[in-house]
């Protein structure tokens, strides 16, 4: 499933690439963590995730709140198909949102990991501007896309973003930005990062790996919240 907008095929990374590193990675880890705080402090009763996956997002989206309606998209058939299995109550489309939108509007529209794939994301945001009569909260990569290139193609993306680079795109595409958050320096920035270009990603860890990645969680405490490649935008439609 790839053509010139979308150039990777999803349903092969969900197969062969993402997998225990969205439940054991310490990047993942404590970017949920992030994600929890800057979500229990926006109200919405209707919440949308743009690029939901498998729905591993699901949970922190209706965690403390009473949500009227539940809504994820994906390209991935086979994300969905995951998602279908463990979010039955939660109501799924295949969409590329740099092409089309859904129709209606929700309080919370999240998009977590999605924009350093998308070749057009201006495009991309300007959709989900569309959706959004509350909050946008949006999670993705900053720092040099060049110097982490090997390992970034293994994940399907195409961009790391500059710092302020996707608070521009947000208002350009009519929201404003209320809080950005720069994470991850120094141990997954640069330290680990440089580390994962010489890896070659799996969606199984063995044993050595897993445990690695267990320390490393421990260890990312540590980390800035004030520096770093793990970005954390929380907008609203102007």
């Amino acid at each position: 499933m790839s053509d010139p907008a979308t150039p990777y095929d999803y349903d092969a990374l969900w197969s062969d690439t993402y997998g225990d590193m969205q439940d054991v990675g310490p990047t993942h880890r404590h970017l949920r963590r992030l994600l929890g705080e800057v979500l229990a402090e926006i109200p919405y009763r209707s919440a949308l995730e743009v690029g939901c996956g498998a729905g591993h997002n699901f949970s922190l989206l209706c965690e403390g709140k009473r949500l009227d309606r539940l809504t994820g998209l994906d390209l991935s058939s086979e994300a969905l198909a995951r998602a279908r299995r463990e979010w039955p109550e939660a109501e799924l489309h295949q969409l590329d949102v740099q092409r089309g939108s859904l129709d209606g509007s929700w309080d919370l529209v999240l998009c977590s990991l999605v924009l350093e794939h998308l070749p057009d994301d201006l495009a991309a945001l300007r959709r989900m501007r569309e959706m959004t009569q509350g909050h946008l909260v949006v999670t993705t990569f900053a720092g040099n896309f060049e110097r982490y290139r090997k390992w970034e193609q293994q994940m399907g993306h195409v961009r790391n973003y500059r710092r302020g680079e996707l608070e521009d795109k947000l208002e350009r595409a009519g929201f404003a930005v209320e809080a950005a958050l720069y994470w991850g320096f120094p141990f997954y920035s640069p330290i680990a990062r440089r580390l994962q270009n010489a890896m070659t990603s799996k969606a199984d860890y063995d044993s050595p790996t897993t445990l690695a990645a267990r320390l490393m969680y421990y260890l990312y405490w540590l980390n800035s919240r004030r520096r770093g490649d793990v970005l954390v935008v929380r907008a609203r439609a102007a």
